[in-house]
């Protein structure tokens, strides 16, 4: 009997696999020819229309103080004492002490100057007695000289030079501190205590904080666009408003400003001309803006100044401008058309532009890899929403969990259905029912083989559900590192692609499996020997 079924194993194992292949090419799907759909290329647009607007134009520049001095000393001698506010960065107001010069040998020169002083009053007072006196002398001389007149007025002039004498040395005196002549701050300290200093040697540099100054360059093109003062007349009116944009902190703060004049002419190195523009006040606060900071010295800024007013005048985004002043339009069929634009002015996100264009133009902003004059597009409000968009956009939209997969009770029912356990035969799907009553069957013929034969068998099938098993297992692992992987790297959202009923395996489906192979191969078996 052995030697029988080793001979009918492998003639029935290869009667089966024909049998398969047979049944396999008989139920094939049939290819079903569907007509050709011709896809146009879809296209986001925006509709444009004149207005009247004010041009603005963008630049930058960094912020300098107002007014900016050296601080030097009019006196020399020992330095006494610093103020705690005249160090780097410190602020001060006006009249405020920052050092004291030994001021001993001034109270000297000043005790010298008063001597000096009362001396010459002396001599003075003398010179005007006598001449009372030769005054009432009846008959004699004329002569100034001899009148005492000439002596009278050197006395006077005397006094008056030791009296200048005595004001100089106590305005020296004062001299001895140094106070400050503006709210401000210091950028530089050149002293210590203890230093001697002469006349004229630098002590530091401060400078003012009632207003900030920002030169901004502007090119040929951009100083048409704005009313800058050039001229005479010009001077008294007020210029164009600047708004300041600074980052600080991770954050971007504000200032208003105006341009108040233009410097002397173009700068020789790169042909700009540079505006002056002052911003009053820039250590305030803004309620409005808080945690806003001074607009300090240094300070780099991006300048938005307010421009001329111009009609019948069309802002398109910069990225819809192809080469220079090229622009995509769609016409009322659907069609791409090619214009050629009059650019006034190319700003940082948007261009203006005052001819090519019509009131209600649908200007093409999406980036076309081919585009061709008279090619029919479509535009996206006139893109109908297809299943499977929606689908993607409500998983976009937050049904997706945080792992990045999608939990079954918020799935569509079509969803639902497709991770439900289904097994996929050759030509149909099987229910659990239907594999129970098969199972059922096979349990039947093989308790009615004998026991040799059926031991035999069931070994075969074990082995073979054992490797089928064992695939299913390395499938679903490499399908597990496949979606760790592509979890761990970003990619492209695209919408999910679906083919038909093929359902990933996971474990359970491959114990399922492996227990349809141990029940049906037997029943094959046996109605091939049959």
């Amino acid at each position: 009997m052995k030697k029988i079924l080793k001979f009918i194993l492998p003639v029935l194992i290869l009667f089966i696999s024909i049998l398969v292949a047979f049944v396999l090419v008989q139920n094939r799907p049939k290819a079903v020819h569907k007509p050709v759909e011709i896809k146009h290329p879809l296209v986001s647009v925006a509709e444009v229309n004149s207005a009247t607007l004010s041009v603005p134009v963008f630049t930058r520049g960094t912020v300098t103080p107002g007014t900016e001095i050296q601080l030097a000393s009019e006196v020399g001698g020992q330095v006494l004492k610093i103020s705690p506010n005249f160090e780097n960065g410190g602020f001060f107001r006006k009249g405020d002490e920052l050092l004291r010069i030994d001021p001993l040998e001034y109270d000297v020169n000043i005790k010298r100057a008063q001597a000096n002083v009362a001396q010459a009053r002396q001599v003075m007072l003398q010179a005007k007695a006598e001449m009372k006196a030769r005054q009432r002398v009846k008959g004699g001389t004329r002569n100034k000289l001899a009148t005492y007149e000439v002596q009278v007025k050197q006395a006077e002039a005397a006094f008056a030079a030791a009296s200048a004498e005595l004001a100089a040395a106590k305005l020296q005196k004062q001299r001895t501190v140094i106070r400050a002549p503006f709210d401000g701050r210091v950028r530089l300290k050149t002293v210590n205590l203890g230093q001697y200093v002469r006349p004229g040697m630098q002590l530091g540099a401060i400078y003012a904080v009632d207003i900030a100054e920002i030169r901004l360059p502007l090119s040929d093109r951009q100083v048409g666009l704005v009313d800058v003062p050039l001229d005479f007349d010009s001077v008294n009116e007020p210029g164009p408003m600047v708004t300041l944009v600074g980052q600080y902190g991770g954050e971007k703060y504000q200032w208003l400003g105006q341009v108040v004049r233009a410097e002397g002419g173009l700068d020789q190195r790169n042909r700009l001309l540079y505006v002056v523009a002052h911003v009053e006040d820039p250590y305030a606060k803004d309620p409005k803006q808080p945690g806003r900071p001074p607009l300090a010295s240094g300070f780099f800024v991006d300048a938005k100044i307010k421009g001329r007013t111009h009609h019948n005048l069309f802002v398109v985004p910069r990225r819809s401008v192809r080469n220079g002043n090229q622009i995509w339009v769609v016409g009322p069929d659907n069609k791409l058309q090619r214009r050629e634009l009059g650019v006034l002015y190319k700003g940082k996100d948007s261009i203006y532009v005052k001819s090519g264009l019509q009131n209600g133009d649908r200007v093409v902003l999406s980036q076309l890899d081919i585009a061709v004059e008279g090619m029919e597009v479509r535009t996206v409000n006139q893109e109908p929403e297809t299943k499977e968009q929606s689908t993607t956009d409500n998983l976009r939209e937050g049904v997706l969990g945080q792992s990045g997969k999608t939990p079954a009770s918020q799935l569509p029912a079509a969803a639902e259905q497709s991770q439900k356990p289904r097994f996929t035969g050759i030509t149909k799907e099987f229910s659990a029912a239907e594999i129970r009553k098969m199972a059922s069957e096979a349990k039947k013929i093989v308790d009615s083989m004998e026991p040799e034969a059926r031991q035999e068998l069931t070994d075969n099938v074990q082995k073979m559900g054992s490797a089928l098993k064992n695939a299913m297992a390395a499938s679903q692992k490499d399908i597990s590192t496949e979606v760790s992987e592509n979890d761990r790297q970003p990619v492209q959202e695209k919408p999910a692609e679906t083919s038909g009923s093929q359902v990933l395996p996971d474990s359970d489906q491959a114990d399922d499996a492996a227990a349809i192979s141990q029940a049906v191969a037997p029943k094959l078996l046996m109605e091939s020997a049959k």
